[in-house]
This record gives structure tokens, sequence and C-alpha cells, in this order.
């Protein structure tokens, strides 16, 4: 379906919500649940038990998604170690690889040179394509001639988000067949004389540069704090000599790294972090962390359109205060990770749902589900000099105590077929499974840590985080081509206790 530019009211009548009715659970849904900790090359599929049955060895840490195949290969994203400009930036990457069952490299791809870098996702798409998010890197100067607020960007580089559409070449490589680039599509109110220059909340479909302001940024110490929490994720931060270990004293910090630092500091403008494709519709969700908004761009045009205004955004959602329509706190989204839509035959097939991590003054996290207002035409009408809809979730999942529930970095969500919802608390490596009323029915924290040869010294504090954690059935066919091939998974995953703290045994 072609994709219009999003309209006014009056454009078309627009569908109902997916109905919710019809659903019951109070049990988990049996499956294997594929796994990638940020400290580790080892990938791990475990049963309902938290056992694992499975595993693959890799050539890197995660960079960061990571897929199973209905081929029974995995589709990753791999960490490229100390790259010289991007290595401090959260969630980077620069490699992708198709791996076999036995640990064979069917597909290697890099996107990592001074120009840009892969980065957090990928999205694989029935024609072979891949999706990938990267950073289009510049000067200081490309974001200010643009409009930027110098108070906005401290050093000296400007780093753009760009969605590039791959066809994969084995054994390595791969052709550029499809580009969508945020520059293309800006607005700002800040300098008359740019021909950008307008005021954001008449044109929604635009990005103002400036969008991502904070009325109360975080002081010094709390960014270094950020950082720190980062790195200690595994999430972003060089490992010198590949292991992790820092041979500088911890009070002292290289002069090349602070130099470095600065020189990039601000330069992620928008952090996307997760990308899904709708074939339906053919358009593309992205998560945008800066904003705190998820945005839907349409596919269906060529690069030269996408260029142009059938590139413009044709739903954003999150926060309305990025073009102009809203106040600071009506944010619904907060640093919001794995945006998705939900496939066919589950519950709310066709709402949109993330994991909305939170973020000062909320340090707690949620589960959330939407249904993005659209006509049969695949366009999200609104109301003129309103902002785009709904105006609350359809669903919400948060703890009884909401403070023990949060991951303010990384993390993931996925409705299962029972309708169920997996979520991946990241930081704690915590998975647990949670019913339509919100009552949890699988409750596991991953054991895995850094793999043999990857002890480190310095990871007590997250050791075990995970950027998603994603849940396959005993019949999907990725597992049954794993097990055609060799792989000693089991028919079944069983049941498990709701909690097990399994201690994975050694590895030859």
């Amino acid at each position: 379906m072609v994709a219009a530019c999003a309209g006014e009211s009056g454009a078309s009548a627009l569908l109902p919500a997916p109905s919710r009715t019809g659903w019951e659970s109070d049990s988990p849904w049996p499956g294997f649940t594929l796994i990638a900790p940020l400290q580790s090359s080892r990938v791990y599929l475990v049963d309902m038990s938290g056992t694992e049955v499975f595993s693959w060895d890799t050539d890197s840490k995660p960079g960061v998604a990571t897929y199973l195949t209905e081929r029974g290969t995995l589709l990753r994203c791999q960490r490229v170690i100390d790259h010289p400009i991007f290595q401090d930036a959260g969630g980077h990457g620069g490699w992708i690889q198709e791996i076999d069952w036995n640990g064979d490299t069917l597909w290697d791809f890099r996107w990592d040179s001074e120009e840009g870098l892969s980065h957090h996702d990928i999205e694989a798409l029935a024609n072979g394509n891949i999706l990938i998010l990267a950073w289009d890197r510049g000067a200081r100067e490309v974001g200010l001639a643009a409009g930027r607020d110098p108070e906005l960007l401290a050093g000296e580089e400007w780093w753009a988000g760009a969605v590039y559409e791959i066809r994969p070449t084995p054994p390595e490589g791969g052709e550029v067949v499809w580009s969508w680039h945020a520059m293309d599509h800006l607005i700002q109110d800040r300098d008359a004389t740019l021909p950008n220059y307008g005021e954001p909340r008449e044109r929604p479909e635009r990005i103002d540069i400036n969008g991502d302001r904070d009325p109360d940024p975080p002081d010094e110490e709390e960014e270094a704090e950020q950082d720190r929490q980062m790195a200690a994720l595994g999430y972003a931060g060089g490992d010198d000599d590949g292991d992790g270990d820092d041979d500088e004293d911890e009070d002292e910090e290289d002069p090349e790294d602070a130099a470095r630092k600065a020189r990039v500091k601000n330069a992620d403008w928008l952090h996307i972090n997760a990308v899904d494709y709708n074939a339906q519709l053919d358009q593309i969700a992205l998560s945008v962390r800066r904003y705190d908004e998820v945005w839907i761009i349409d596919h269906s045009t060529t690069t030269e359109e996408a260029a142009g205004p059938r590139g413009d955004l044709l739903y954003r959602w999150g926060n309305p205060f990025a073009y102009g329509m809203g106040v600071w706190e009506q944010r619904q989204l907060l640093g919001q990770h794995h945006v998705q839509w939900i496939p066919e035959g589950r519950l709310g097939a066709g709402n949109l749902i993330v994991f909305n991590n939170g973020a000062r003054p909320r340090e707690w996290s949620s589960a959330d589900e939407w249904w993005a207002p659209r006509d049969a035409e695949g366009r999200y009408p609104r109301e003129k000099g309103r902002p785009f809809g709904p105006e609350k979730f359809e669903w919400s999942y948060a703890a009884a105590e909401p403070t023990e529930f949060f991951s303010s970095f990384i993390s993931g969500v996925q409705r299962l077929p029972n309708a169920n919802t997996l979520i991946c608390s990241g930081a704690p490596g915590h998975v647990f499974e949670v019913t339509p009323d919100g009552d949890v029915v699988w409750d596991w924290r991953s054991p895995f840590g850094p793999g043999p040869g990857e002890e480190e010294d310095d990871m007590e504090e997250f050791p075990t985080a995970l950027f998603r954690a994603t849940r396959y059935a005993a019949d999907h066919p990725g597992i049954v081509a794993l097990r055609e091939k060799g792989a000693a998974i089991p028919d079944e995953p069983g049941t498990g206790p709701p909690t097990n703290q399994y201690e994975p045994a050694e590895k030859e």
C-alpha cells in the first residue's frame, strides 16, 4: 500500500483501533529465548527454565541487536572495537554478520568508515534486503548551518540519522538500494535567513533541528554519571586491548580519550535506537530517543523521493513539545527503545509497542502500547492545530511498586501469541512475562555475563546486561532448521519454574 503524507482532518475516515476482546491468559507462553549479553561475544538460546540449550561463539560483542532467521542462522549486529570516531557512542556497531549454526560466517558486512557507522538495530525484509540504522558524520558547521542552536552542540562533530536499505552480496559486502536521511527534512525557527526557516507547529511533518531541547538539561555531574553507566553496561566506550580492561589508572583519563570525547560531545543528534518495517503499509517505524518520539516514514518512495516531501514524517508520537504543540511535562515516551508494530494474530495487532525506559524525573520503566490513528490509505490524519493522536496508551505495564522495574538504557518488549508480553529490563538482565492483566507469570534473571576469555574486572555493576530478549516457538522455522542442521535443541522448551538462576556449565 502506498502511504500518503500526513493530512489534516477530513482526509478520510479513521480505521478503528484493534479489538482487545477475546484474549485471556494466566500462564507463560512456552518457547526458546534468544539473548546476546552485552559483555560477551557468545549468544545463547535458553529454554523456559533458563537453561542453555544452544549457543554461538561470534567474532565480537553485540553492536547491538541479534535475530534468529527462519533459515536457522543468526543475523547479528556486532561491535567494531576502538573505532577512532564512534567508540564512545552508545549502541555503536559498524559490523553485521549472518552466522550459521556451527559458527561459520555466511555474510560479512561493514559500515564503519570515518564518514559513518551502523548502530543499534537492523530489519530483515522479505526480499532479502536489510534495513540498517546509521550515523552520517559531519562537522559541527554542518549542524550550525542547518540551524542547530550552538548551545546544544558542545563538540566539533555532527552525526545525523539515516536509514539505508542494503542488498547483501554474500559472502561479504552489500549494495545500497535505498536511503532516507533526517537532514533532508528539517525546519527551524532560530534563523530567518536559512531556507528551512518556519514554525515547527505549522509543519509537524518536518523535524525541528532543535526539537530535542531539554528545558532542564542534566548538569555535568549527571552527564558524567550517564556516560559511566553506558560504559559499565558495555554499551559504549572502547576496549583498548580487546578484553575490556583499562590499562590506565581509574582516576586518570588518558588525554587522547579525553580529547576524543570532547570532540564528539552532543554529536549524536537523534540517537535512533530501533527500526521496524510494516510490509502491509510499506512504512518504517523509528524509535528516536533524543526526541522521546516514535516516527513513521514512507518506504514506498525512491531514494530521490525520500529526500523530498514524500520523505517527511508521516506520523510522530510521544512528545508534542518536539514540534511546538505541547509542554515538556506532556511527554508520553521517555527515552524509549524497541518500537515495533504488533504482528497479525496477536493481541493488539497493528498497534505500536515500546519499552518506555523512563528519564528524569520519572525513574521507573513501563511497557506501553498504542494505536496510531490512521485511515485505510495508510495516512495519519490529525485535527488542525493539534498534535498527532492518541491522547493515551491502549495498554501499559508498570510494576506495582514502580521503582522496582527500571532500566534507563537499552531494553525491549515483545507481544507473544497468547496475548502475554515478554519484557527485557536490559541493565539488570531481567526478563519476565506478564499477562494482559499485568500478572507476572514467568520471571528470570540472566546469569550470563562475559564469556570464556572475556572475564573482566570492571563489570561488577551490570555483568549480565542485555539489549533485548526474543522468544521463539519450538516449531519456529529457525528452531526447526537448527535441529535439522544438527543442533541438539529439545523438541519442547518445558515450562520451567517462575524464577531460575541457572548457572551455565563451562564450555570447551
